[in-house]
């Protein structure tokens, strides 16, 4: 497909393994895999699609069910929350504001739905968008429903992001919502990332997998917070 012999992509991989900026790297049978549970490491959107994708889409499927026509909503970014917008479609009367120029594109396309996108800053590679102004302008909606997603999860320290872009976002998000559904496949439970975002004492309902552990999905149902795994 790359046009190029074997040896070739051989000593590029070497080649980077040998560079501080792809320490990451990881040379595996037939490929190479970049190490996730490195939590100072993000992936950028393209490559984030690719990750946990079938798991993604069944999160989002479950989180539609919680969504009524006519709600109004805020919808995070990142590709789990695309996978929440591709559905949308099914929803009448939706009042959403999206935080992510990927998710407005796509809400852009149903013209029964009002779409409204954050001003601010777009973070280039993730389409995220965010600073000071976008955290502002936030200030001023209210939402019935908020679709947080997040990097990280933890029972004690809560939920946390790789970057600090989207933080005051996400906050604000949630204080803002009446009620905060978190979707989340079960690799990122049981992580801490560099950026505290909240505390899980604020998510009212958690979307995740099969896959999550079950000590883990007891102590969150324990905490009073309803969680549904697909």
């Amino acid at each position: 497909m790359l046009e190029t012999s074997e040896i070739t992509i051989r000593r590029d991989v070497a080649s980077l393994k040998s560079e501080e900026e792809y320490r990451f790297i990881q040379r595996v049978p037939g490929g190479v895999i970049l190490l996730d549970h490195k939590m100072g490491l993000e992936y950028m959107f393209d490559l984030k699609l690719s990750v946990n994708k079938e798991k993604k889409e069944a999160i989002a499927a479950k989180a539609v069910e919680f969504i009524n026509d006519g709600d109004s909503l805020v919808l995070d970014s990142g590709t789990t929350c695309l996978c929440v917008a591709r559905l949308l479609y099914h929803r009448s009367g939706l009042r959403v504001l999206c935080t992510d120029v990927k998710i407005a594109e796509e809400l852009g396309h149903h013209g029964h739905i009002n779409t409204t996108i954050i001003c601010g800053e777009v973070r280039p590679g993730y389409y995220t968008v965010g600073g000071d102004l976008a955290v502002e302008t936030i200030g001023k909606f209210s939402f019935e429903k908020a679709i947080l997603a997040a990097d990280a999860i933890d029972l004690v320290h809560g939920v946390s992001n790789a970057s600090m872009f989207e933080v005051g976002i996400k906050r604000r998000m949630t204080e803002r919502s009446k009620e905060v559904i978190l979707v989340a496949d079960s690799s990122k439970f049981s992580k801490v990332a560099m950026f505290h975002v909240l505390d899980l004492s604020m998510v009212h309902r958690i979307i995740s997998d099969k896959d999550l552990n079950p000590d883990c999905a007891e102590q969150i149902r324990a905490r009073g917070i309803d969680l549904v795994c697909v």
